[in-house]
Parts: C-alpha cells; sequence; structure tokens
C-alpha cells in the first residue's frame, strides 16, 4: 500500500455519505446534517469527489512531517546532548532547563521526553495503586508553619561520602532553606534552626517527625515534663514543636526532599562538589535556595509576615548548646563529662552549696556554668580520661552501613576442620 493510501474510519463514512449523494439517495442539505458540516463544505468536498473519487476524502497530511515537528538536525543535536554521560540520570524537565541555559536549546520539556523515551534513557513512571490522604489547607502566612526534615542520600555520588541534608521548607508558601551535615545530629538541627532563624526572623512552630531529637521516646516517659535539648531550645524561644503522627503529614517537606535529590545531586556534579563543606559553600555562592524558591515557591493567602525579630547573636549561641543540670558539692565542686569544676573562691556563696546549676556546652568545646541567670566562674580542676563517647541513633545506623562485613580466611582453622570432615 502507498504512503496514505488506507482511509479512516470517519473517512469512509465520508464517502458512504457522498456515494448516496452521486447516486441522487439524499440531498446535499440533509448529508451536511448528517456529517455535522456546513452546506458550503458539503459542496465544496463533493466537488472534489466528483473529480477524483475517494482520493478526495484522504487527509493530506497523513504521511508527511507534522508542521511543529523540529529539524532533524536539532533532534540529532539533542539526542547527542542527553546521552553524555555528564547528564546521566537528568529528569526530561531538568533536561529541559540545563539544554537551555548550556546549550541555548529551547524546546519543551514534553519533546525532551519523548525524545528520551525513544532512545531509552528515560522509562515513563508506572502507574502506582492510589493511596487516599485528605488534604489540608496551607497556613495563610509566611513563618506561621514550617516543616523540617533530614534526606539521607548520597548527594556526592561517587565523589564522596553519604551524608544528609537537613531541610526547612514554610508550609505557606514553599520557601525551602537548608544545610548539609554528616548525619541528623542535635548540633545539625540547631545549627541550621540558628542560620534559618537569622535569615528570616523566629517562626511560630516547627513541624517535624518523631525523632529522638525531638522528643523522648521512651516507654512511660511523661513527654510534657521532659523534653530533648532541640525542644528544650525551641522552647526557650517560644517556638512550638509539633510531631506528625505519618510521612504523609508533613508531605510537604518529604516532597522536596524527593526534588532536591534529583536537582541538587546533577547542580553539584556539574560544579563537581565532593564534600560537606564544599556543599554548604556552594548552596550560599550560587544562591541555590533563592533561585529554587523562585522557580516552586507560590504567593501566601495572607502578606502578613509571622516570623518575629530574630534575636541577638549572644541569645541564639545561649539557646542553641546543650544544657545539663548539675548539683554543686560542699565543696563548691561539680563533674560534667569525667571533668571535675571547681567553683571560683568570689562565687562561693552559701547559695551555691548543694545547689542545682546549668552548664551549658558550645557546640565549639567552650564551658560556661549558670545559676538562676547569673554566670558563675570556675576552673577546670581534674580531668579524667574519656571511656567511650556517646552516639546517636542515626550516627550508629551510619556506622553500621559503612562497616564491610568480616569475611573467613580459607585457612581458618574452623573451615579446615569443615573441609576434613565433608574430605571423609
Amino acid at each position: 500500500m502507498e504512503e496514505g493510501g488506507y482511509m479512516t474510519e470517519k473517512e469512509v463514512q465520508r464517502a458512504e455519505v457522498f456515494a448516496r449523494i452521486a447516486h441522487k439517495q439524499i440531498t446535499k442539505t440533509k448529508a451536511a446534517e448528517e456529517l455535522n458540516l456546513s452546506l458550503r463544505q458539503v459542496l465544496r468536498i463533493y466537488k472534489n469527489y466528483k473529480r477524483r473519487g475517494r482520493d478526495a476524502l484522504r487527509s493530506k497530511k497523513r504521511g508527511k512531517p507534522g508542521n511543529h515537528c523540529i529539524p532533524k538536525e536539532l533532534r540529532n543535536e539533542v539526542v547527542d546532548l542527553v546521552a553524555r554521560d555528564i547528564y546521566e540520570g537528568f529528569r526530561p524537565t531538568f533536561m529541559t532547563e540545563k539544554l537551555y541555559e548550556l546549550h541555548g536549546i529551547k524546546l519543551s520539556h514534553e519533546t525532551i521526553r519523548q525524545i528520551m523515551i525513544q532512545i531509552g534513557i528515560w522509562i515513563p513512571n508506572q502507574k502506582k495503586r492510589p493511596v487516599v490522604h485528605q488534604l489540608r489547607m496551607r497556613r495563610a502566612r509566611f513563618g506561621e508553619l514550617v516543616q523540617i526534615d533530614g534526606s539521607p542520600h548520597n548527594w556526592f555520588e561517587d565523589r564522596g561520602e553519604r551524608c544528609t541534608l537537613l531541610v526547612f521548607i514554610d508550609d505557606a508558601t514553599g520557601q525551602a532553606f537548608g544545610k548539609f551535615a554528616e548525619v541528623e545530629t542535635v548540633e545539625a538541627y540547631m545549627d541550621t534552626a540558628r542560620e534559618y532563624i537569622k535569615q528570616h526572623g523566629k517562626p511560630r512552630s516547627l513541624y517535624s517527625d518523631k525523632h529522638s531529637i525531638f522528643r523522648i521516646n521512651r516507654t512511660g516517659c511523661l513527654k510534657k515534663e521532659l523534653v530533648t535539648q532541640f525542644g528544650r531550645a525551641l522552647k526557650e524561644l517560644g517556638i512550638e514543636l509539633i510531631c506528625a503522627n505519618s510521612p504523609q503529614a508533613k508531605g510537604r517537606v518529604e516532597r522536596v526532599n524527593r526534588t532536591l535529590q534529583d536537582r541538587l545531586v546533577k547542580e553539584m556534579r556539574l560544579a563537581n562538589v565532593s564534600t560537606i563543606e564544599e556543599a554548604n559553600k556552594f548552596l550560599e555562592r550560587t544562591k541555590f535556595w533563592e533561585n529554587h524558591n523562585n522557580l516552586f515557591s507560590v504567593a501566601a493567602v495572607c502578606e502578613e509576615n509571622a516570623h518575629t525579630a530574630c534575636p541577638s547573636a549572644e541569645t541564639l549561641d545561649n539557646v542553641f548548646c546543650i544544657k545539663r543540670l548539675r548539683r554543686v558539692s560542699k565543696n563548691f565542686e561539680l563533674q560534667y563529662k569525667n571533668v571535675v569544676y571547681q567553683i571560683c573562691p568570689k562565687d562561693q556563696l552559701r547559695g551555691l552549696q548543694c545547689a542545682c546549676v546549668t552548664v551549658l556546652e558550645k557546640f565549639d568545646g567552650t564551658i560556661s556554668i549558670e545559676h538562676k541567670g547569673r554566670k558563675i566562674a570556675f576552673r577546670e580542676y581534674y580531668k579524667q580520661e574519656c571511656v567511650g563517647q556517646e552516639m546517636g541513633s542515626k550516627e550508629i545506623e551510619r556506622f553500621l552501613k559503612g562497616k564491610k562485613p568480616r569475611v573467613v580466611p580459607s585457612e581458618h582453622p574452623w573451615k579446615k576442620k569443615r573441609n576434613n570432615l565433608l574430605a571423609a
């Protein structure tokens, strides 16, 4: 069959109607009603039908390239660029942006997607069984609720070790902010929260999961009375902490984690970033969060900003630290982390003897002691050898994942004994 020689079902039906007109079985006005065409169109088509027969009813576009088809040379150039190793794993939308940004090729993301599917680079997502989760309205004001979460991932691919990105995203606008850290720890979350507060001010509330960094998960614990170090810091700043019951409840930060695991990984690949220090500098130097927010954020329902004024740097340092209660002995001494501290004579007041004081440990290693909001002078009296170090669950999990399984050598006595038994 020649190219374009076949007819569609619609064209066959039209041919039958025009054959009835030719045999004077139906008028042209009645045919126009059946074909849902105007009388003028029927007259024009019938004129061609009498001259050329059924060929007049076939579409003239059949077998020809479309009017919006991209040139073959441009398509071959796109195929060559998309197949390069540096663009491995790029999704169609992100690939479209980089083609325009780096190579000046401006095409729709659907065109790039179809090209990637045809050459086998992109596999369309299979439809999954839908899971129903009730939607809720966004908060009305910027800073009214901020969702936080950690995203452990191979951010540097094979160029560096696995690490975690701590992400803060506003519920009302979708504006995101984050920093890289080795694992999810109290220190990492406090450092990221301090940077967020410096930029935007204090939010009304934070929305997190039920990790032990945010709440006490011990069975039988009175959670209203005991709080974690991070929860205590937020309470001192007047920020409410809400713990979600499921990952879907804080879906906004979960979805942005998935987006960042796709886009940010490729951005750092192009910039050849391979360490946590370089990654944090990259986020600041390239204004990554500003560009990301311009692309994905939305306007809040209410223009009012719910953030309150940022405290002073000294206040933030005194809040975002580790605070422990210790009791002063009769000799005006106390012990903290295998170190005995002695209160200086000028502060040896009767009220301090056998009193409870607060030890503040900042993340740079400096120690200070307070009693009822007043700092107390002290000196290091005796330091014992440190036997071990406290580790969080995330640090232990990271250690176990990186630990290689032990391989028993073939000359091990147990294997020799087993081989002898099998030989016998």
